[in-house]
């Protein structure tokens, strides 16, 4: 077994800025603030996944998340839909960064964690509550979500991908909306779900 330092922080939005804007800006608990808190995890995820340190945990409730330091780090570069990713965050934002399946297993991570904050409403309309993302090593994550009063765990490869994650809080949305999730689920878990 491999040694890993572990890193932890916690996140709290900033106050609200005089003049700002719309419910997210303007310190609105809930999805914006869950939206913004997972944004800003990816950011930095995105960032540090190319030095070596990589996202492992992220809890909503708590406003927490952990980064660990694999003793090997990724040799494999990133292969990206639009080609080279700008680094800079406002640069990125108007960017469809989606990596392509053989890319390492840090960027589908750190693009899971970006589209389900983009796509926490969707999730929250079809009676989904996104509560945590774990990825204890990087062969795969778990999406830990609350939906019908019981926790489920879908669980998302990283490594050996075929295809890239596409609109992930839409699939899983509508997978649990119609049911789909007790048919696919060995107790709480749904292998493969994305």
């Amino acid at each position: 077994m491999s040694e890993t330092g572990h890193y932890a922080a916690s996140y709290s939005p900033l106050p609200p800025v005089a003049g700002a804007t719309g419910g997210a800006d303007a310190g609105e608990e809930g999805g914006g603030a869950d939206a913004r808190f997972l944004l800003c995890v990816a950011s930095l995820a995105f960032r540090l996944g190319p030095e070596g340190m990589e996202l492992q945990w992220v809890d909503l409730s708590s406003r927490r998340f952990t980064f660990g330091a694999p003793d090997r780090p990724e040799s494999r570069l990133p292969f990206y839909a639009v080609g080279p990713v700008p680094d800079d965050d406002v640069a990125r934002a108007d960017w469809d960064f989606m990596p392509l399946a053989p890319s390492p297993p840090w960027t589908h991570l750190v693009w899971l964690v970006q589209q389900l904050a983009t796509q926490l409403d969707f999730l929250s309309s079809h009676g989904v509550r996104l509560t945590e993302i774990a990825a204890p090593s990087r062969v795969w994550a778990d999406v830990v979500v609350e939906h019908g009063g019981a926790r489920w765990r879908a669980r998302v490869p990283l490594e050996r991908r075929r295809e890239s994650i596409e609109y992930p809080g839409m699939v899983l949305g509508e997978m649990f909306a119609e049911g789909r999730h007790r048919g696919l689920a060995e107790g709480d878990l749904i292998s493969d779900a994305l």
